[in-house]
């Protein structure tokens, strides 16, 4: 019996296929080689910064560049430095490293650009405890120093609060997380976030709501039941209080089931 012929077409095109890829990886890695040989040789032209969202306002430009340049152990301009100099990689960190950074992203392009983005922790509210100590906690209950330079905006939360602050440390005590469960739930509807201003926290844990408008305050209890506490509430303001007067109580309990207490 014969033996079969081999197939030298289909030997050179597999020959032929696997010299294109070779040539193609080849040329992958010399333009990558070359491309990082010209980042090096690059030098910073313009330094763009972005800060993000921008109603908050922990970091503007000044400070940003400020805070980079102390990683830059050369020079104290970027402009005109090499980015091989420069370091992105360490800036970043030096960043990252910060209070009220979330997370940042420092890069350069090949128009010789150094881009810098900062997104910013966006507060929830803002804790004054037992011994005056103050912070912010974030919207992931992250807890981070207040600013010199910027004051949000937010729920206070007072009264007998001990939760400490440790450096990007999240929320760890009942009463702290208490706190988190009402404040992250008003911060979630525009009329409860236009309207409540503070949170203040009875030596038996139970939560006082304190609003903007009227001399009354709102007693809450535990986290419970929130939307249900909430809904009562909103109702009583939009249809009890508009056509009695927003005087007429000095406190409104929510804590039963069914029921809005009230007393003048």
């Amino acid at each position: 019996m014969d033996k079969p012929k081999p197939n030298i077409k289909i030997a050179f095109k597999r020959i032929a296929l696997l010299l294109f890829w070779l040539s193609m990886l080849g040329g992958t890695l010399l333009a990558l080689a070359f491309g990082f040989r010209m980042e090096d040789e690059l030098t910073c032209k313009e330094v763009f910064v972005g800060i993000y969202p921008n109603d908050v306002h922990f970091y503007n430009r000044q400070r940003v560049l400020e805070t980079v340049k102390k990683g830059i152990d050369n020079e104290d301009k970027l402009i005109g430095m090499s980015f091989n100099e420069i370091n992105t990689s360490r800036l970043e960190k030096s960043l990252n490293k910060q209070n009220w950074t979330e997370k940042a992203h420092v890069y350069s392009d090949m128009k010789g650009n150094l881009n810098i983005k900062v997104f910013q922790r966006v507060p929830l509210f803002r804790v004054l405890r037992f011994d005056g100590t103050q912070f912010y906690v974030d919207k992931y209950g992250v807890k981070f120093p207040v600013s010199e330079h910027y004051t949000a905006r937010v729920i206070m939360a007072n009264g007998n609060i001990f939760e400490r602050l440790e450096k990007g440390d999240t929320l760890y005590s009942f009463v702290g997380n208490e706190l988190f469960k009402v404040a992250s739930f008003v911060d979630n509807d525009a009329f409860l976030k236009a309207f409540i201003e503070q949170i203040f926290v009875r030596a038996d844990n139970e939560l006082v709501l304190v609003p903007k408008i009227g001399k009354q305050i709102i007693i809450f209890g535990n986290s419970e039941n929130l939307e249900e506490k909430f809904n009562k509430l909103k109702v009583f303001y939009k249809e009890g209080l508009n056509l009695i007067g927003w005087s007429k109580y000095s406190s409104i309990d929510v804590r039963f089931k069914s029921q809005v207490i009230c007393k003048k």
